[in-house]
């Protein structure tokens, strides 16, 4: 791996920012749950200086990880809302919410399991026991070396990934994530792939609602068919369930997507 200098605030390559904000996507597909390998690995990364994010997500994506771009807490919430991230990369001197405050929120008001690292200028003690309390699980102190950053997020989701659970319980619901086989009251049924992976992140979301982009983007990357199939998906998981345990837990958030539970 080639060596490069300390990034201190413009780490950028000639050119780099042209392709921000959060205009990165690769056809690699994401499902919570599996087996993270570098080239499945998706980061947000959320820093206000554009030179900068476009320094560090060129070098990320030249080594196989896959990174997408949040300027400030809103955004990073937006993103959030419609797809699936391993790592959040968080400068902490964000315009408006600070990153300490986004983690906050994001870890511990809506129980959002995705690592945090804090990346960022501030290095006194007191800010960085701060960044740990809001919920993070590592912070790096710029100037920095790219490839520290990316050896610390390879390192963390390879952790992340040998603890993820194999089964799912939720509502008396219990999926086992390897074999695709739900089980309920007694009864089991044995999902397909698709409703395999619909229903793993709906339990693993739940209680939050999850969009129905972000399905899109676990079920087929960035080659989501015309005719978006989804809908017909859901339909069989919930004739499926309905058929098999007399009832279907997932119901419809008008203007969002679905969520695992009876409707409110």
């Amino acid at each position: 791996m080639p060596s490069l200098p300390p990034c201190s605030g413009a780490c950028a390559t000639p050119g780099s920012s042209s392709s921000l904000p959060g205009i990165r996507r690769s056809s690699v597909p994401t499902v919570e749950g599996r087996q993270v390998t570098a080239g499945s690995i998706r980061v947000l990364l959320v820093e206000d200086d554009l030179d900068v994010a476009a320094g560090i997500g060129d070098y990320l994506e030249a080594n196989g990880l896959r990174v997408d771009y949040a300027a400030n807490a809103f955004e990073a919430r937006a993103q959030v809302a419609r797809a699936c991230f391993d790592v959040l990369v968080l400068d902490v001197n964000l315009p408006g919410q600070d990153g300490i405050g986004l983690c906050r929120d994001l870890k511990q008001a809506q129980g959002l399991g995705t690592p945090a690292i804090f990346l960022t200028a501030r290095g006194a003690l007191q800010d960085k026991l701060e960044g740990f309390a809001a919920g993070a699980i590592d912070y790096m102190v710029k100037p920095f070396a790219p490839v520290e950053l990316l050896v610390r997020i390879r390192a963390i989701c390879a952790r992340v990934a040998s603890q993820s659970p194999v089964c799912v319980d939720v509502a008396g619901y219990t999926l086992d994530l390897h074999s695709g086989l739900l089980s309920h009251a007694g009864r089991s049924l044995q999902l397909h792939s698709a409703g395999l992976a619909i229903l793993g992140r709906l339990m693993q979301a739940h209680p939050r609602s999850v969009s129905k982009q972000a399905l899109r983007e676990d079920l087929w990357g960035d080659q989501s068919p015309q005719s978006d199939p989804l809908r017909a998906h859901v339909y069989q998981l919930r004739q499926a369930m309905l058929e098999r345990f007399g009832e279907a837990p997932i119901s419809t958030v008008r203007g969002i997507g679905y969520r695992f539970g009876a409707e409110p």
